[in-house]
Formats: C-alpha cells, sequence, structure tokens
C-alpha cells in the first residue's frame, strides 16, 4: 500500500523523503502500471487503481502529483479514488486537517481561494469545487518573490491621499478580510501606466490631477466578479476601476451615442443642475467605478456654473438619470468608511460569504 507522509521534515512515500522535481522513472518503480496520456502542455501520468496522477512538463521529471478522492469523467482522470493512507503531521482525514488548520493556509495565487499548506519544500493544495472536496496536489514550494516596482512620487499637495487609502484599506480589511479574494488592492501607478493613459484619452480631455494622485497611492486589480474596493451611491455598489481600464471605459460611456445625436428634452430635464450636458454624457467626466449594468460613477472635469470640479457623477444607463452624488471622491470614499465601520454592510454580504479564503 502507498503511504504518504507530510510533515515538517518534508514529503515521503514509504517512508522515503522525495522533493520535486522527481524523475517519472523513480514513481513508475514506485506506483507500478501507468498510463501514459500526452497532453498539449504536458504528459499526465495515471495510476488508475491506485487514484492518482502525475504531470511532467519536459516529460522526464515531474512536477505534480495528483491524489485523487472523488473520480471525474474526462479522458486523463483516474478511474478510482486514492486508495493509499496520506497523513498530515499524523492526521489522516484531509478535510479535517483543513478546517482545523486555517491559520496555516496560503494561497498559491492571488485569486486562490481554497488554500495549501506547506511542508518543507512541498505545498498541499486542495481542490475544492461547489463544497466538494475533489483532489490534492504535491508540488515544489516556492516562497513569492515580490516584484519592486518604480511607482510614482506624490505631487506636494496631495500626500494626504496616501493616508485616504490607507484609511478605506483598514476600514475594507476589518469588514471583508484582507485574504478575501474580492479583496485586490495593488501598488500606485507607474509612469508607464500613466503615459499609456493620457495617450489613449483625446487631446482635449485632462486626466485631473487629484485622480491621477489617487491612483499614485494606490491602484486595484481588475476581478471580473467584483471587488471588495468599491463605492457606494444610491443603494448600489460602484468596483473602483484600475487605473488602465479607464480609457477603455470612457470610451464604453462616450461611445453609446454620437455627439450629433439629439437627446430627448424630457431625458435632459432630469439631469442635475450642477452638470453641464446635453447629451448621453459630457466627454470631461472621467469613469472611476463601474457598476457592472452600464452605471457609473464619473469624476466631473467640466461642471456647470451652479457645479464644483471634481464633483462626483452617477450616470445610470437605463432610468438616464444624471445626479451629483458627492463634492469630491474623499467625500465618496468616507462615506464608504462609515458605512463599512457601521452596521449596513448589506452591499459586502456577497464578498464576505463567497470571497473569503
Amino acid at each position: 500500500m502507498i503511504r504518504f507522509d507530510f510533515t515538517s521534515n518534508g514529503f515521503e512515500i514509504n517512508g522515503t523523503k522525495y522533493s520535486f522535481p522527481i524523475a517519472k522513472e523513480e514513481l513508475f518503480n514506485l506506483f507500478g502500471e501507468v498510463e501514459t496520456f500526452v497532453g498539449p502542455h504536458n504528459e499526465v501520468y495515471i495510476w488508475h487503481t491506485l487514484g492518482l496522477r502525475a504531470f511532467a512538463k519536459d516529460g522526464a521529471s515531474v512536477d505534480t502529483i495528483e491524489v485523487t478522492y472523488i473520480v471525474e469523467d474526462y479522458s486523463s482522470a483516474a478511474k478510482y479514488p486514492f486508495g493509499g493512507q496520506l497523513y498530515l503531521n499524523g492526521e489522516t482525514d484531509p478535510m479535517a486537517y483543513y478546517n482545523n488548520h486555517k491559520k496555516e493556509r496560503i494561497k498559491l495565487w492571488d485569486s486562490d481561494d481554497t488554500g495549501a499548506f506547506v511542508f518543507d519544500d512541498v505545498t498541499v493544495w486542495y481542490n475544492l469545487r461547489n463544497d466538494q472536496f475533489i483532489s490534492l496536489s504535491l508540488q515544489k514550494y516556492e516562497e513569492a518573490v515580490e516584484i519592486v516596482v518604480d511607482t510614482l512620487p506624490m505631487d506636494e499637495g496631495y500626500e494626504y491621499l496616501e493616508i485616504v487609502w490607507k484609511e478605506w484599506k483598514t476600514a475594507i480589511e476589518n469588514k471583508v478580510g484582507a485574504d478575501n479574494k474580492y479583496y485586490n488592492p495593488t501598488h500606485g501607478i507607474t509612469q508607464e501606466q500613466l503615459d499609456a493613459v493620457e495617450e489613449q484619452l483625446e487631446e482635449d480631455i485632462v486626466m485631473p490631477e487629484l485622480l491621477v494622485n489617487f491612483y499614485k497611492a494606490g491602484n486595484v486589480k481588475w476581478n471580473a466578479v467584483t471587488s471588495a474596493i468599491r463605492l457606494g451611491a444610491n443603494g448600489w455598489g460602484y468596483d473602483l476601476l484600475p487605473f488602465e481600464n479607464i480609457v477603455n471605459e470612457w470610451e464604453e460611456v462616450n461611445g453609446l451615442f454620437d455627439e450629433d445625436e439629439e437627446v430627448d428634452e424630457e431625458l435632459l430635464a432630469n439631469f442635475d443642475s450642477r452638470l453641464k450636458c446635453t447629451g448621453y454624457a459630457n466627454p470631461k467626466w472621467i469613469p472611476i467605478a463601474e457598476g457592472k449594468n452600464g452605471d457609473y460613477l464619473l469624476m466631473d472635469t467640466d461642471p456647470s456654473d451652479t457645479g464644483t470640479y471634481g464633483q462626483i457623477v452617477e450616470l445610470q444607463n437605463e432610468s438616464w438619470e444624471r445626479t451629483v452624488v458627492a463634492m469630491s471622491l474623499e467625500e465618496l470614499i468616507y462615506r464608504e468608511i462609515a458605512v463599512l465601520e457601521g452596521g449596513d454592510d448589506e452591499g459586502y454580504q456577497f464578498i464576505i460569504e463567497n470571497g473569503a479564503f
């Protein structure tokens, strides 16, 4: 019978320590008769009766062993579940170990929402889907190397935005947890990112200094589902845009109607008087957050005589509402911090329930 042991000393098979990569011949000798499946990116070695699979990118050295617990229906799957013994620091139930050692789990990549355990130079990663424990993947442990990025310094007078970011992130971390998969802050923008965005904007559209410095202090990674770094307006949550996505969303807003296309006067009559707009949108409104439903929050760089430069506009697509929801980005953020620190967290429930690590 095959026995896997994982301890602080590493990974053992039948009492012998192994480290990845492992020569495939060693596993052939250990596990016996094997079926080989040649895929486009690697070779897969399958021991059906043992419920094991192994993967080799170079066709010689195995970099991953998969231990099957639920058999799946595809051509290169193991036909039976693992029938050997597996011990995690002496414990025989992998899911009990997983649930009892939550603080020891690590993420192997940013969006990893199940996690792995490290045993010396080997990781044990859990494949969990729809509350089912599918398999374990055994791989070499490689400590993440922090990449140093040459971000831009803050312009004089805007240093306070670093404090705004810090207080906002702290409030979010306290509400949803810094390890939540939808918590997606990243470093401030680089010169390359700034140049790329400014080059894409039309000549008469200027990125506000405040907004540029806001993104110098911090940025976000895009997530297709949602973001914990979000802003609320009129009962709806808007995900903060990554700086590099601003131009795409600006084009999305301004591409819906031609400049010369007439808009019904009754629709325009509903626009906030603090706004200068005679069409679907003013091109000088800069998107900062998206509702993922065609609605946006935008920073106004061309207000009416009664408006304020930098005020935040809520653009509702279907209802044609155009409303000033805050006099500044900072006001909107501190309003969100108050929500995070209070009890009204309904908008974050999906993130809390579905993004927890």
